[in-house]
């Protein structure tokens, strides 16, 4: 059985110490018991918006906390919002000293957004962001004998910057590098010769034994179902804005938020700007009418078939930066296999005091779990309809923490209703929840925070937590 996250365990602790407690292509019908509808699978992509999202006339905030507004680099944000840039110079490796404290060494600083100097080495080890652009256009994808997707030929590796330099010098090719501000450096790295996973990661064991090494591996948008409302358009009223929740998709639509000056900025960190879809679009709007602004991360290029897929260090990064700007909650409506990078990006963000709501799957009841929803450390949210039954396509198990509206909901994307049905859809009411609530990373608000939503949960399931359900509904 799952674990309760560490947050949520600390949550009945404080409950127990007296702390107040207080979820495009035309769907079929639904029935009363349950949502139904074709697999609009990856349903983003048939929407390829050529919004590249915003006004372009925000403020950058960089790493020194000066304001900055000739950052010619980022396409983001409506122009109301800070986006937070590294423009510090983070020099490369120079072939000697690796102090994993300072800003140099072969991290290279966060090369997705970054006009420093990436200077100072002495050998052939470049951090530079080639591959970057092209990153929007394409990955070349193969699968496992699970039938998880990755990128062939690499792998992503997490550790100090001396075990990179170890890495380097077994012949692994360095593909991006980027300094986390979490601490340490993460690299993606292409593997040496003929020399498959396996055999990398026994290699890596010895030479940088405390490193973290897995395969980059591929996640899809949680899938979503859609279909044209014939209902009039949703009226779009100003909701008071009490909090700021990150949102890791894809790109956004400024015309979908139904607040002005509610999306504070968007980052892209799979291509040179943040591209705006149906899928993100409507997982912003959800969040904005529940009361939040939104920091969105464009996590998504695309897979040989047209599809939008993630990698796992795209998504790490993201998850890095919503750590080091302090954003307190995090929704993330993107499913996979276990992956250990992203393992470990949840736990330094649960271990800081951070709250990470992620959709449960659309897989069906039979499915197995989806990650990062099923990691410890992670709110999984699945959907339920108006007179709270299960999502029909919902995943279940012993990793649902809470239930939330997301079956045949109407939303208002670029002026036209719609009706949406998915667990991606459920997760941002969860994250919007706890965003009013924590407004800033700790681990003891995040656990106070917590026992109120399992408190004020509606049970409607078996009596406590169980696999459908979780701990109960959260809805109006």
């Amino acid at each position: 059985m799952k674990r309760l996250p560490s947050l949520l365990r600390s949550a009945a602790i404080a409950a127990a110490l007296g702390v107040a407690v207080l979820g495009a292509a035309p769907l079929m019908a639904f029935d009363d018991a349950y949502a139904s509808g074709r697999d609009d699978d990856r349903d983003d992509d048939d929407h390829d918006w050529d919004d590249n999202s915003g006004h372009g006339n925000s403020d950058d905030w960089d790493n020194d906390r000066d304001w900055d507004d000739d950052d010619d680099r980022d396409n983001s944000g409506p122009g109301s919002g800070d986006d937070w840039d590294d423009d510090d110079d983070r020099s490369g490796h120079g072939g000697g000293d690796y102090d994993d404290h300072d800003n140099s060494g072969p991290g290279g600083g966060d090369d997705d957004n970054d006009h420093g100097d990436n200077s100072g080495h002495s050998d052939d080890h470049d951090y530079d962001v080639i591959d970057f652009v092209a990153e929007h256009a394409i990955y070349s994808v193969e699968y496992d004998s699970h039938g998880d997707e990755y990128l062939p030929g690499e792998i992503v590796f997490v550790g100090t910057a001396r075990d990179l330099a170890a890495a380097l010098n077994l012949g692994f090719r360095e593909i991006r590098v980027q300094h986390l501000s979490s601490g340490g450096v993460m690299a993606r790295l292409g593997m040496p010769g003929n020399v498959n996973f396996e055999q990398s990661r026994a290699m890596l064991a010895q030479a940088a034994p405390n490193a973290i090494v897995t395969l980059n591996n591929i996640y899809r948008s949680a899938q979503s179902y859609r279909t044209a409302s014939n209902e009039p358009q949703p009226v779009r009223s100003r909701v008071r804005l009490r909090g700021t929740l990150g949102v890791i998709d894809t790109g956004v639509d400024v015309a979908a938020v139904p607040t002005n000056g509610a999306l504070l900025s968007q980052r892209a960190f799979a291509g040179p700007s943040a591209v705006a879809r149906p899928h993100g679009s409507t997982v912003v709007a959800i969040a904005v009418s529940r009361g939040v602004r939104v920091q969105v991360a464009d996590v998504f290029g695309h897979s040989p078939d047209g599809a939008l897929a993630a990698s796992a260090d795209r998504i790490a990064a993201a998850i890095d930066w919503m750590i080091d700007h302090r954003i307190a909650v995090i929704n993330i409506s993107v499913e996979g296999p276990p992956n250990p990078v992203l393992q470990e990006m949840v736990r330094r963000a649960a271990e800081r005091g951070h709250i990470i709501v992620a959709a449960a799957g659309n897989g069906g009841p039979a499915a197995r779990p989806i990650f990062p929803a099923a990691f410890e450390g992670v709110l999984a949210v699945t959907a339920i309809d108006d007179e709270g039954r299960p999502y029909m396509r919902a995943n279940r198990g012993d990793y649902i923490d809470f239930a939330a509206p997301g079956v045949n909901i109407v939303v208002d994307v670029r002026g036209t209703p719609e009706r949406v049905s998915g667990t991606s859809f459920a997760a941002p009411v969860i994250a919007a929840e706890a965003a009013t609530q924590l407004q800033a990373p700790s681990p003891t608000e995040a656990a106070r925070v917590l026992a109120r939503m399992r408190a004020r949960a509606e049970d409607l399931g078996e009596p406590g937590r169980d696999d459908v359900y979780g701990w109960g509904a959260l809805r109006d």
